[in-house]
């Protein structure tokens, strides 16, 4: 099965070749074809709200920008999301809402859709585990040891994901979301994808969705340091490296300026999500690695929404936590 998947992800890439080629010639008309045809070819094999149909309407929707046609591109997107949301939570209507209030088994209907051309479901085995959140597990990428896959837990099994959790977030919506790969899938279809390059300079790249054996899956680009090592997380890079405090909070500073100027507002301190990328020709770099609470507070009043003065007294503070975890590195160095 993972060599199916193998084999349509260089497919796509040559696809996205030649696509370039033409675009970069002016070919639009030909290009244009020839992304049609291809995404007809993948909704007759895997049905329209697919989640691997969206590569191919992707390569449409960028054709249609580069020729100025906004209205078509931005239909495009639209759809392209709402597959993207549907494929990690397809439903959650009245029929869930009051099985969640009187406490029916409601296990099965909403662990992610389930899709009947499943010849492209890859096996994730134990070994390939690298961490576990509150409401999902990181695997490797069998396979590519450049990848990790980011998979929620599966219903009832989450922080966010009860019965009660749901029911509040129903009744409002602006807290967090119960399916974490929804929430972090729609930033990077929206915000990432509207900042372009820039967003990447502390973010990893986002590789679309993949259908496993445990659910379906975010895929991610896996940070590494200039001599191929993965990337330290935030806390293990300070304990073996406390003499380093100071550079890091140099970092921080630029991350700080970077989220400021894109009015990327994380509210989050946890430096789990954080990892040191240590590079020998040139300077160091943070890189945030979940990005889901961006905007969003998961307060029971959404004064973040509604005022946005509160939101930027509530990202300096989570600023202002991470940093003093650092210096508390740094006056250990100097003990």
């Amino acid at each position: 099965m993972t060599m199916l998947y193998y084999e349509e992800q260089e497919h796509i890439e040559k696809i996205k070749m030649d696509l370039v080629m033409l675009c970069h010639d002016k070919h639009f008309g030909e290009a244009l074809a020839i992304a049609n045809q291809e995404l007809q070819k993948a909704e007759s094999l895997l049905g329209k709200n697919h989640p691997y149909v969206t590569p191919y309407m992707d390569m449409l929707a960028e054709i249609y920008e580069l020729q100025n046609l906004k209205f078509k591109a931005a239909v495009l997107y639209k759809e392209i999301l709402k597959v993207w949301e549907r494929t990690f939570v397809p439903h959650y209507g009245i029929k869930s809402f009051l099985s969640d209030i009187f406490r029916y088994d409601n296990k099965t209907g909403l662990r992610g859709k389930a899709f009947n051309t499943d010849r492209y479901v890859i096996r994730i085995s134990d070994n390939l585990h690298l961490g576990t959140g509150d409401n999902r597990k990181c695997y490797a990428f069998p396979g590519d040891p450049d990848k990790c896959i980011k998979i929620d837990k599966p219903w009832n099994e989450g922080f966010h994901n009860t019965p009660k959790k749901r029911i509040k977030k129903t009744l409002m919506p602006w807290l967090a979301d119960f399916s974490s790969n929804r929430e972090e899938a729609r930033f990077y279809r929206l915000k990432a994808r509207n900042l372009g390059e820039a967003f990447y300079e502390h973010a990893p790249r986002c590789y679309g969705i993949v259908l496993t054996n445990l659910g379906p899956g975010l895929v991610f680009e896996r940070i590494r340091d200039s001599d191929g090592n993965y990337s330290e997380r935030l806390d293990k890079f300070l304990l073996k490296n406390p003499e380093k405090a100071h550079d890091v909070m140099e970092l921080i500073e630029r991350v700080y300026d970077y989220m400021v100027k894109h009015d990327l507002l994380l509210f989050s301190s946890n430096p789990d999500n954080f990892v040191i990328q240590q590079m020998e020709k040139s300077v160091d770099r943070l890189v945030i690695i979940d990005w889901k609470t961006v905007g969003r507070t998961n307060n029971d009043l959404p004064l973040t929404q509604i005022f946005p003065t509160v939101a930027k007294h509530k990202f300096l503070k989570k600023y202002k936590e991470l940093t003093k975890r650092v210096r508390d590195y740094n006056k250990l160095s100097q003990e």
